[in-house]
């Protein structure tokens, strides 16, 4: 809303001035807008990326952390709006202060060769992740082992699990920090995991799950963990999108489709390019 009333500034202007508008917005109103919409833009870049059909839940963590780091940020542009970001910094953090702690966003974020553990809040954030992680492992190392010789293992104790642009800071984020150890899983995939974090990032722009795919020989147990994290969506957008589809297809007019041929059609209309 804002964006449209700066392209339309000189026409508001002139049109103000022709009929006598008894108000009018200042010269400084006008750069606090201006202000506001760089603010506000970050917010709009990342809410069509994790509502895209491609976002996956490892998209949600890296997303907070920039756009605290933008907030935080202090320039010289900051006067008439500092109040601004600070509100919208506290509610960010207000919103999200659990994300760290579920499961599915930090294995998903460790697993993801893009952000690995460079984007948590701090060391202790991206510690407990691992530990989240190597856990996993170890509870799929133990079905693995039920499942080869038809009987549980012994028993072992169990460890208590720890309670600008955006591309330029997803870039430094990810180069400024380093990975750390933790231990509790099989030695095997512990090696693994220490190995794939030492590595370096990959581009923001790859995709995650063909990485898995090429390096599936080279991390076995990470990769069959990256299936399951990775298959999560960042948000119900893409499924609210599918019954929408829907709806374009069964209507008043084809209200006889069988759920099969339904199913195709939407297959199709999903997955096949238009070719005209």
């Amino acid at each position: 809303m804002l964006q449209s009333l700066m392209e339309q500034k000189r026409a508001l202007g002139i049109y103000g001035s022709e009929h006598q508008l008894p108000d009018n917005l200042t010269a400084h109103q006008w750069a606090l807008l201006e202000k506001t919409v760089s603010v506000l833009a970050p917010f709009e870049e990342l809410t069509r990326k994790v509502s895209s059909s491609d976002s996956l839940a490892s998209d949600t963590i890296p997303a907070v952390t920039v756009l605290l780091r933008l907030l935080n940020r202090e320039t010289d542009e900051d006067h008439g709006i500092k109040t601004m970001k600070a509100t919208l910094a506290a509610a960010v953090k207000r919103r999200f202060i659990d994300t760290e702690k579920n499961p599915l966003y930090c294995i998903s974020t460790l697993l993801d060769p893009r952000y690995k553990d460079r984007f948590f809040s701090d060391i202790s954030g991206a510690a407990g992740a691992k530990e989240m992680l190597k856990l996993e492992l170890q509870r799929m190392s133990k079905r693995e082992a039920e499942e080869e010789h038809g009987e549980p293992p012994p028993r072992k104790p169990r460890k208590a699990q720890p309670s600008s642009s955006l591309d330029s800071v997803f870039e430094e984020i990810a180069d400024e920090q380093e990975s750390t150890s933790v231990c509790c899983a099989p030695v095997g995939a512990a090696i693994q995991l220490e190995t794939y974090l030492g590595e370096t990032t990959t581009a923001r722009e790859e995709n995650p799950l063909q990485y898995w795919g090429v390096n599936k020989v080279r991390f076995p147990a990470l990769a069959q963990v990256s299936q399951r994290y990775l298959s999560a969506p960042c948000s119900s957008v893409e499924s609210e999108r599918l019954f929408s589809s829907v709806s374009h297809i069964v209507d008043e007019n084809r209200n006889r489709l069988t759920a099969d041929n339904t199913e195709k059609l939407l297959f199709i209309k999903k997955n096949l390019p238009l070719t005209f």
